[in-house]
């Protein structure tokens, strides 16, 4: 805690297209977010995993923060007989509950009774195109909900890290990166990709504000980079990739650290409650 007696910090106040990053979603104010545009970063997994979805034709991602919720949700839409907002049959035998999908994990494993579980390699287009995917984690979509003051809400990774600095670079609005970490504690995992999209949006103008946050996140960003095995080390060496190795899934761990496999951006709609793809200028 600092000293009760402190004066006021100095200004270094940044007016010009100003960029945060925040190395946990418990270290912010939601109230902060307000008119500004937020990139929610769960990198292992929820991230690329809503953008996998989304990329292969799901409808919608309608992110609730319990098990029950989630259960709950699909089973209003399954009795009003939703097909994933299409108007047409999703393609292939549908999952129960028509076409509506339960997606998730808690402690990094497929919830019982669920159909899929939070693995982006699982979310095929066979499984998820034309349907809606209900979807809970531990830390990702609790994320998304914390935001949801916020004038834009975007889902970042490294997945479709291009894609999101092209959404975001000349936004005259505040971007705040937000990492969702593991349970209360920071994860590196969440810190890389933060830390590259910082590299890439100052050098497309944005201002650092002055806390540190920003700077720690590319420091971890060129480090892992810099070093023996590079990126993908770095990822299985994190907090995540630890959990992950533990449980076998080595796999998503490499399938998430990849640069650029979509060209996609997932945009939350708090109001309607789901997530769908952001549409590119004309």
């Amino acid at each position: 805690m600092p000293a009760p007696d402190l004066p006021p910090p100095p200004n270094f106040r940044v007016d010009e297209r100003p960029l945060h990053v925040h190395l946990h979603a418990k270290l912010t104010d939601p109230a902060a977010f307000a008119g500004a545009v937020v990139i929610v970063i769960d990198a292992l997994r929820a991230s690329v995993t809503i953008t996998a979805a989304l990329a292969n034709g799901a409808a919608h991602v309608v992110p609730v923060l319990t098990v029950e919720e989630a259960i709950a949700t699909k089973a209003r839409m399954a009795g009003s007989g939703t097909q994933g907002g299409t108007g047409r049959p999703p393609p292939g035998p549908l999952p129960p509950g028509g076409g509506v999908v339960l997606g998730g994990e808690r402690g990094g494993i497929l919830i019982p009774g669920f159909d899929l579980d939070n693995s982006p390699r699982n979310y095929t287009r066979e499984r998820v195109a034309g349907r809606t995917v209900i979807f809970t984690t531990s830390n990702g979509t609790a994320a998304l909900l914390h935001a949801r003051a916020a004038a834009e809400i975007l889902v970042g990774s490294f997945a479709n890290l291009s894609a999101v600095c092209d959404a975001v670079a000349h936004d005259p609005r505040p971007v705040h990166i937000l990492c969702c970490g593991t349970r209360d504690e920071l994860s590196l995992d969440d810190i890389l990709p933060a830390g590259a999209l910082v590299d890439r949006l100052t050098l497309a103008g944005r201002k650092l504000v002055a806390d540190d946050s920003a700077r720690v996140a590319l420091m971890a960003w060129r480090g892992a980079n810099a070093s023996p095995g590079g990126l993908a080390a770095a990822m299985h060496q994190s907090r995540g990739g630890r959990n992950l190795a533990h449980q076998n899934l080595g796999a998503d761990v490499d399938f998430c650290s990849k640069l650029d496999t979509v060209t996609v951006v997932p945009r939350f709609d708090p109001a309607a409650g789901h997530i769908i793809l952001k549409l590119r200028p004309a």
